[in-house]
């Protein structure tokens, strides 16, 4: 499974030392409430209303970028992006070469000062 989660070779044999990635096999009952709510939201992807920054590897294959790319021509929103990075997997902040992790972190910080409140700054 960490072969389709972390591109970086270095990082995945890393893998095993992340305290927060889940090692075990997913339960019945868990796997039954996510695709439950999954399918819900599917439903619900008009009604997104906030502003977006959705980010995808296009080379992941645990939630396919196609959902993101969905969600993203269906929200109703008008301030919306969509980033897909090229070739990078599930772990985009963790798992991809450094120069893919610093840009996707440039992304979000060019994102959010896009989308921060200039007028109360000192």
């Amino acid at each position: 499974m960490k072969e389709n989660i972390y591109r970086d070779l270095k990082k995945r044999k890393m893998a095993p030392y992340n305290v927060l990635l889940y090692k075990d096999k997913p339960r019945l009952g868990t796997a039954l409430e996510l695709l439950k709510v999954t399918q819900e939201l599917e439903q619900r992807l008009e009604e997104v209303s906030l502003p977006l920054l959705i980010m995808h590897g296009e080379a992941d294959v645990i939630t396919y970028p196609s959902a993101s790319k969905a969600l993203y021509e269906k929200a109703k929103v008008k301030d919306k992006k969509l980033c897909l990075y090229k070739d990078a997997f599930h772990t985009l902040l963790e798992g991809e070469p450094d120069e893919v992790i610093f840009h996707v972190i440039d992304d979000i910080i060019s994102w959010l000062n896009d989308h921060s409140n200039t007028k109360n700054k000192v």
